[in-house]
């Protein structure tokens, strides 16, 4: 059986861990396909580098509508502000 390649594009970064938790209790509930880069390394890193927020390049436009209106501790994605992106 061949693996089938799967696109993946990052929606949001954030530095907190609560957030990351947050975010993927939604995405699990609504059946997104996702996963957080970092999420392992950014802790014992001090938080310098942040948590990417991965989801399924099909899925994206959908995880953007889901996510549109939360407000999160600290979050940034893409060329939008956070402002643009709880709009």
């Amino acid at each position: 059986m061949k693996s089938e390649f799967v696109e993946y594009v990052p929606i949001l970064e954030t530095h907190n861990a609560g957030d990351r938790v947050f975010l993927k209790s939604i995405l699990d509930a609504e059946g997104i396909t996702y996963f957080i880069q970092g999420e392992y390394v950014a802790p014992y890193l001090f938080n310098a580098l942040p948590m990417r927020l991965m989801v399924k390049k099909d899925q994206a436009n959908k995880a953007r509508e889901i996510l549109k209106g939360i407000e999160l501790s600290y979050s940034y994605g893409g060329n939008k502000s956070r402002e643009d992106i709880n709009d």
